[in-house]
């Protein structure tokens, strides 16, 4: 089982669930509590998800769904997100001064964090701010809340998850951040600058999630040293690591099944490799456990992630049939491979 192979090794595992898989499918949900010792909301905890309506119409249901099933099998639970520039619900945008933004932002954080202090681990208070493509020079993204609201909307959004559940792990969660491509290290390099911003200024910060959304052929290279070298640049101010959205897409590989599965296990082994070889990683959770549920499967993903034939995509340790594949195999693998670390 994958939750105990990590906890051997100090580490936490897990998966994304949904209220309707909860409720839909006993199979599926059998298998993650095997396998998981850690759940996230995949999007039932998402602003937009949660708010379709007028601003005090929020919909916890589907959250509490999710949150309940995690206290009852005595799962871990992250929570995911905050604040994220692609899911703002469109009354946000209809404000129209920076107190009215403000108050929004805050009323958010403290309504959800605050309905489940003390139950959640961890919480991407921020979901992806960073964009040095955009071209500012602090690097960060001109999303929705840069642009209404100004840099600060970041230390208002910390501050006030840790006033609402203060004993939650508050983490900056961003992709782009593991291969050897120009882009990808200025989006390192902004990440950095960013952390040691919100340190000067005494913002609270406890942890940095990794994406890890991979592709098992084609794209940038990888390199094990360079994301060595910035997990321990993250480590060194002081942070702990979690590896929030793993996953490993398909769409340039071969249609042979063996082969695809050989390369996206691989793509998982390289990784968790290098990764786990830093103590401060502290957490993995695969984004989904069964291809059954796979977000690249209900092509929910930019198209460049879609395979062309007619093959379904393989990314996930199981496979639609909740059959292990040799991803669950490399991913078990890494866990017995990895150096103990301190919990945390």
């Amino acid at each position: 089982m994958l939750r105990r192979s990590a906890a051997k090794k100090n580490l936490i595992y897990g998966t994304t669930i949904s209220a309707g898989q909860i409720a839909g499918d006993p199979p599926f949900v059998d298998l993650v509590l095997q396998q998981a010792g850690a759940v996230v909301a995949e999007n039932d905890m998402k602003w937009r998800v949660m708010n379709r309506g007028a601003r005090d119409e929020d919909n916890y249901r589907p959250a509490d769904t999710v949150a309940d099933f995690a206290h009852e099998n005595d799962l871990t639970l992250r929570g995911h997100n905050l604040l994220w520039y692609q899911s703002t619900p469109s009354w946000f945008f209809d404000l129209s001064s920076r107190q009215e933004m403000a108050g929004a932002i805050v009323d958010r954080i403290t309504a959800l964090a605050g309905r489940y202090r003390g139950r959640v681990h961890s919480w991407d208070v921020v979901n992806e701010p960073i964009g040095p493509e955009d071209g500012r020079p602090d690097g960060l993204r001109t999303g929705v809340f840069l642009e209404m609201f100004g840099p600060d909307y970041l230390d208002l959004a910390y501050r006030t998850a840790r006033e609402a559940d203060p004993n939650a792990r508050l983490v900056v969660n961003e992709y782009g951040l593991e291969l050897d491509a120009p882009e990808q290290e200025a989006r390192r390099a902004a990440l950095l600058k960013l952390i040691e911003r919100m340190q000067r200024a005494n913002v609270p910060v406890d942890a940095v999630g990794i994406q890890a959304h991979l592709s098992c052929a084609g794209g940038p290279p990888f390199s094990a040293a360079r994301l060595r070298r910035f997990l321990s640049q993250v480590a060194g101010l002081g942070l702990t690591i979690q590896i929030t959205e793993l996953d490993v897409t398909d769409e340039n590989a071969p249609a042979d099944q063996a082969v695809r599965d050989r390369l996206v296990a691989d793509t998982y082994a390289r990784f968790l490799d290098a990764a786990l070889d830093e103590a401060a990683v502290k957490m993995v959770m695969t984004w989904g456990l069964s291809d059954r549920h796979s977000w690249i499967v209900r092509r929910e993903t930019n198209e460049s992630k879609w395979r062309v034939d007619s093959s379904p995509s393989r990314p996930l340790p199981f496979d639609a049939d909740l059959k292990p594949k040799p991803a669950f195999e490399a991913i078990a693998q890494a866990f017995a491979n990895a150096p103990e670390r301190q919990p945390g």
